[in-house]
């Protein structure tokens, strides 16, 4: 007996530790401020509104709508009842995870019986559980179409055991969870047609399924929309106008889909959906082919979030098809190979299945999201999320509230509850500047709330730490100096030291790189002192270089909070201020710039630029601190995307001798060390790579250009590079500290017709602006203005 429970036993934990992780991740997100308003604070409104008596009502969009407008999610009818036990978005998170988790069973129900092995089974719903799209959806707040899942597994395993009324069922509860999933209904039912001859149920599925996506999509959304059709069907214009005529057109010409889907971002979001399941599911076709319309909703979707499985919920409801495909795909494939080495069936199913496990773990263990991948999330509730309960106290429950993204799904649980920039007739407005995610643009973010002070109907009931309350009918206009507590720090820790002293003014201290490795994203925390009072304007400019040395990206479009609301002005001596750049994306290679403007945000005018007056890294540190044109600006340090890490670069910085030492003075400037060249011998054709071993002699003030010649025996040039230091970045020499030494690359593409033979390479420097060259000095004397070295032979 003990050999058939243990697989039922384990399968149970496996599903209950599933759901209790994912709900517990799910809340803790939630309790941190990190779920949003749409849609948690959404779908909380509407299920609220609809346990008291208002079916599907919210103001989420800033007007009294039904939720029909938007999504045929009839299963909140179901789920508001649960709001009796606890009411709140924490039911919606817990219900969710609870049917994905349930969703399992079946799958294992029948890999076990149609496998005929539990470790199959195991196999099947483990792969299931790792699945990092599913997992992803239930960290994206609340959404209908994920209790999906699990009643379309249910759907899919009472078909295959020929039990019409408990699929029907199932198939009717998917239904009800979002306007497109009567479409896999649909082919649900073509399955049970031509696969398992199942005529009545198929006719029935068919049938209900298209009834059901007719009259929402033609009647249900239309007669609640304000535009009369549904708001999303603007993803699929390219393929017509209503939704019957985007299904004519998929299905009658398929030509122009495939174009769509050869798409590289579509063939990334395919490839990250088959790979955890191991391709499997292309063996398993016809179970795969059942979700076809939520693979084509998301991709033919002109909404590029649509394509991404590593994030949001859109993926989920493709689950269910890929899963019971992987399945299919273990029982073809067994059988197969039976037929080709009949007996090695069982064997056959472990390796196969094993295999499924093994690719799903690994795959998960990069890319997943429970405790046991490599960057699994985690959310901490700190002590600016506690503050958050003293102004929730302070807003009556029956009180109309407007309040920005993470904020919302906190106060959506009332008739009435705006999402800014809607106000309305709030009777309060709740904000906090200081959210770790900005779901407006920071600079609408403050003109609300001046427009709001100024226009004399509301005041601040409430301000600390980034949080502010305002409330209609108050007098108080002034902020309280608690409310900049969101930008000082008491004890500065930086990850990296530095000190940088702009204009004897503002003194930088360190800053902390705050990188998302699943986004590729990344933002800079800045820790700054005044060191005097500061009464002029003064605009904080950090910006971000690339490999050429081009600005890519700084803050003028998006702005750091800590400049918009306590400018540096405000700053007293005493204290430690942050300042934190928005993340963005910015490439494989860059390089962190920090400058200091006075009286203008222009970076172009360069008399506006704040001295820089000291920079200093410790001895040990990989920062560069490199005082950049004219000692207006700092290259603070220089990163290289690896992987799921950014690696620190110290570019030019060398402590190896060179293969061809030698020692020349340029104009007492700086002197070359030696040099490396490579391939040799070299080719026609090949790039020559010339690395130079400079050391400064003196602290330049100028930029000169380094020159690389490659000289026939007549004297004549047949290759050149003429270019500033360069090491991955730019070093100009205006940068270079005296007596330090850095390594200088340059590349000579030698023509392809050259003929081999013994070239002379000779090399310099000049001051671009006028053309005048470094002299060579030897022992005191003027010997030549280019150094030339020995003879390279060209094969």
């Amino acid at each position: 007996m003990l050999r058939h429970t243990w697989p039922h036993k384990l399968a149970g934990a496996l599903i209950t530790a599933y759901i209790v992780t994912f709900a517990w991740l799910a809340l803790m997100r939630h309790a941190s401020f990190d779920s949003e308003g749409f849609d948690l604070g959404v779908y909380d409104q509407v299920t609220w509104n609809t346990l008291h008596g208002r079916p599907f009502f919210y103001t989420s969009t800033g007007q009294p709508l039904l939720h029909l407008s938007n999504h045929a999610s009839f299963i909140l009818l179901l789920l508001a009842p649960f709001y009796l036990f606890h009411s709140g978005p924490e039911t919606l998170l817990v219900l969710q995870a609870a049917a994905v988790g349930l969703g399992g069973l079946p799958l294992f129900w029948l890999a076990r019986e149609k496998l005929g092995s539990q470790i199959a089974g195991l196999s099947v719903l483990g792969a299931y559980l790792l699945f990092p799209p599913l997992q992803v959806a239930l960290l994206s707040d609340f959404h209908p179409p994920v209790l999906a899942v699990c009643f379309l597994n249910y759907a899919f395993y009472f078909l295959e055991r020929r039990r019409a009324l408990p699929c029907l069922l199932f198939a009717v509860l998917a239904m009800m969870c979002k306007e497109q999933i009567p479409l896999v209904v649909v082919t649900l039912g073509l399955y049970a047609l031509l696969i398992r001859r199942f005529w009545r149920l198929g006719v029935v599925l068919v049938g209900f399924g298209a009834a059901w996506f007719l009259a929402v999509m033609y009647v249900v959304i239309p007669a609640f929309s304000v535009t009369g059709s549904h708001i999303f069907l603007e993803y699929y214009a390219w393929l017509g106008s209503t939704p019957l005529e985007i299904v004519v057109r998929v299905l009658t010409q398929p030509g122009i889909v495939l174009v769509a889907l050869e798409q590289p971002v579509r063939l990334n979001h395919l490839h990250d959906l088959l790979v955890p399941w191991a391709g499997l599911p292309l063996v398993g076709l016809p179970a795969l082919l059942i979700g076809l319309p939520a693979f084509g909703v998301n991709l033919l979707s002109a909404n590029p979030a649509m394509h991404d499985a590593t994030r949001g919920h859109y993926s989920a409801d493709m689950t269910p098809w890929l899963a019971w495909g992987a399945l299919f795909g273990i029982y073809y494939l067994v059988k197969a190979i039976e037929r080709v080495w009949p007996g090695a069936g069982r064997a056959a199913t472990w390796g196969v299945s094993g295999l499924l496990l093994t690719v799903a773990l690994v795959w998960h263990t990069w890319y997943g999201y429970a405790p046991l991948a490599l960057d699994a999330p985690r959310w901490q509730i700190d002590a600016h999320d506690q503050l958050a309960q003293r102004f929730l106290q302070q807003i009556p429950p029956d009180a109309t509230v407007a309040a920005q993204g993470d904020l919302y799904p906190h106060v959506s649980g009332r008739k009435i509850a705006y999402h800014l920039p809607d106000v309305n007739d709030a009777e309060y407005v709740w904000v906090d500047v200081a959210a770790s995610s900005q779901t407006m643009h920071p600079n609408d973010l403050k003109r609300i709330v001046d427009n709001l002070l100024r226009s004399g109907e509301f005041g601040v009931q409430d301000a600390a730490d980034g949080y502010l309350l305002l409330r209609r009918g108050l007098r108080e206009r002034e902020l309280p100096d608690a409310f900049y507590d969101f930008a000082r720090v008491t004890a500065p820790a930086p990850q990296y030291v530095v000190q940088v002293d702009f204009g004897a003014r503002l003194r930088l201290l360190g800053f902390d790189i705050l990188d998302d490795p699943r986004r590729g994203e990344t933002a800079v925390r800045f820790y700054w002192q005044p060191l005097q009072s500061i009464e002029r304007k003064v605009y904080l400019y950090p910006f971000f270089l690339n490999a050429r040395g081009e600005i890519v990206e700084d803050t003028r479009q998006r702005p750091m909070i800590t400049q918009l609301w306590y400018p540096p002005r405000r700053w007293r001596v005493s204290e430690t201020v942050t300042t934190t750049t928005l993340p963005w994306a910015l490439g494989e290679r860059w390089s962190l710039g920090i400058g200091v403007l006075e009286r203008t945000s222009d970076w172009g005018d360069l008399s506006a630029r704040l001295a820089v007056d000291k920079a200093v890294v410790p001895p040990d540190s990989p920062l560069e601190g490199r005082v950049m044109e004219r000692g207006t600006w700092v290259r603070l340090v220089t990163f290289e995307r690896q992987g799921r890490s950014l690696k620190v670069l110290s570019p030019g910085r060398t402590t190896e001798s060179p293969s061809h030492p030698l020692r020349a003075e340029l104009g007492g400037q700086m002197r070359l060390l030696g040099y490396d060249l490579a391939p040799l011998p070299a080719r026609s054709g090949d790039e020559l790579t010339v690395t130079l071993t400079w050391q400064a002699a003196t602290a330049m003030g100028l930029d000169y250009t380094i020159f690389v010649h490659l000289l026939d025996m007549d004297g004549d040039k047949v290759a050149q590079h003429d270019g500033r230091p360069w090491d991955g970045v730019p070093l100009p020499t205006s940068s270079w500290r005296e007596g330090e030494v850095l390594r200088d690359v340059h590349v000579l593409t030698l023509p392809a017709d050259l003929p081999p033979g013994v070239y002379q390479l000779q090399l310099g420097a000049y001051y671009w602006p006028t053309g005048d060259r470094l002299p060579v000095v030897e022992d005191g004397r003027v010997v030549g203005d280019a150094i030339r070295l020995e003879g390279i032979v060209v094969e």
